[in-house]
């Protein structure tokens, strides 16, 4: 007979229970999980706090050592509450408060609607000590202004939320027709709503239904105070919503990520010539506590890395559709281009080694121009660009064939495998790219051989 925790006493579940408690009173820290998907409530104790990861639910459903409480199968067709576990998460917490208090980390996945939405609701307000939270972005269309400042707004016993994630994902066409989903309570524009405690927001992935927009992101600049920014995998969010948020975490701001989806999500969008006046590479250098950067800009010039009084470290990766007009002026050969690119690397060596004198590791990568298409190549690193600049390597990775081809072999001389860009496209598993010297990719753009046509444009639709 196969024992499972479903079939336990109640007596020795609650000695078990207590006894994850009294763990975590000590130190230790335990992750709970609700997911829609499987039906699922997953418990995964013991791990230490770098290991917790939020994303990860394929991973931990994969996982043997997760213990799944779930009821015994049966033959017969029933109807099942597709929200019975957020209903019996909260009569729980309800039953049991003090058991909610021991909460610090919880995520939801796979409930968009507006009554699942009052549920979580519902469990968050025992959770009277809880510091990281993942949501779904509905929360920020159904949530009340009364609710997100019950979450944000610091507690009675000084606690406060520290870290915040919305993950967006596409419904499906059904979902979509539900009049109820049209809701949108503008919770943003309340005074109420305050994310000055935050110090980490994580905004990940697209959705066919109120995505979060531009628009949302200056809302939250207006109170946000960040350590940790992250905009990952993303369509509908430009360099502007970015902008607004950097401004006005720049004095607290100590790791930027922005990394949209390649295609259409490096679009720039329909902005005045007032803001074209803004040149982001200086309101970048302008936070002096960045420490950690991997971003995406529509443009980018030596002006980035000039400030080496920063204290980036690590692996910095920057990828731009071309360059800054403000910085370089006008750009309108390929040597030209070529010239500017070079002013760059020689900027990033220089912050390189200042940071180096101050045994500081900084590796900066940079990557430059647009792809044909994102059908072209399947993408290995959503960062990759047509060109690759490792600086502090003086090596230039790209796919030089057609170069090559047209050069009838004399170019380049030598070229090396490399390991970075999109992974060849017809599957054999291959890197696409290979690299040569900057020496070698100067002459080639001196000779024709390199196109830079991706990179001679005035002000680039696209940084993707």
């Amino acid at each position: 007979m196969t024992v499972t925790i479903s079939s336990l006493p109640n007596e020795l579940l609650s000695a078990i229970l207590e006894e994850a408690a009294h763990l975590t009173t000590q130190g230790n820290r335990f992750t709970y999980g609700i997911d829609s998907h499987s039906s699922q409530r997953i418990l995964r104790g013991n791990a230490a706090p770098d290991a917790l990861r939020w994303y990860a639910t394929d991973g931990i459903r994969r996982s043997r050592e997760l213990d799944t409480i779930h009821g015994s199968p049966s033959k017969d067709v029933v109807y099942r509450d597709p929200y019975l576990l957020l209903r019996k998460t909260g009569d729980l917490f309800g039953k049991y408060p003090t058991l909610a208090t021991y909460v610090r980390r919880i995520f939801f996945d796979g409930y968009y609607s507006t009554e699942t939405s009052v549920m979580i609701i519902n469990i968050l307000q025992y959770c009277n000590r809880l510091e990281m939270v993942s949501l779904p972005w509905t929360m920020l269309r159904y949530g009340s202004e009364d609710d997100w400042s019950r979450i944000l707004n610091p507690r009675d016993n000084g606690t406060v939320l520290s870290s915040l994630e919305l993950l967006a994902v596409d419904l499906k066409k059904v979902q979509l027709s539900e009049p109820a989903r049209q809701k949108d309570d503008k919770t943003l524009d309340s005074a109420k709503v305050n994310l000055g405690h935050l110090r980490r927001l994580k905004i990940s992935g697209t959705s066919n239904l109120s995505p979060i927009m531009d628009g949302d992101l200056v809302a939250m600049s207006r109170t946000a105070r960040l350590v940790d920014l992250h905009i990952t995998n993303t369509t509908c969010l430009t360099s502007q919503g970015l902008l607004a948020l950097v401004r006005a975490t720049k004095d607290t701001l100590r790791v930027l990520e922005h990394s949209p989806l390649a295609d259409p999500g490096f679009k720039d969008p329909e902005l005045s010539a007032n803001y074209w006046g803004n040149h982001m590479c200086k309101e970048i250098v302008q936070c002096p506590q960045l420490r950690s950067l991997a971003i995406c800009l529509p443009t980018i010039c030596s002006d980035l890395f000039r400030d080496t009084s920063n204290c980036w470290m690590g692996d910095v990766h920057v990828k731009a559709g071309g360059i800054c007009k403000q910085a370089s002026g006008s750009i309108e050969t390929p040597v030209d281009a070529q010239l500017a690119i070079f002013d760059i690397l020689d900027s990033a060596r220089r912050f390189m080694q200042t940071q180096q004198a101050k045994s500081i590791e900084l590796n900066i990568l940079i990557s430059l121009g647009l792809f044909p298409s994102v059908g072209v190549m399947g993408y290995a690193d959503i960062l990759a660009g047509q060109f690759i600049f490792e600086p502090g390597k003086n090596l230039v990775h790209s796919n030089f064939l057609m170069g090559s081809i047209d050069a009838a072999g004399s170019w380049p001389s030598i070229q090396y495998s490399s390991n970075k860009g999109p992974v060849d496209p017809y599957g054999s598993g291959d890197w696409a790219y290979s690299c040569i010297t900057e020496e070698e990719f100067a002459r080639g753009v001196r000779e024709g051989h390199v196109s830079m046509a991706s990179i001679l444009t005035e002000h680039p639709r696209r940084i993707g």
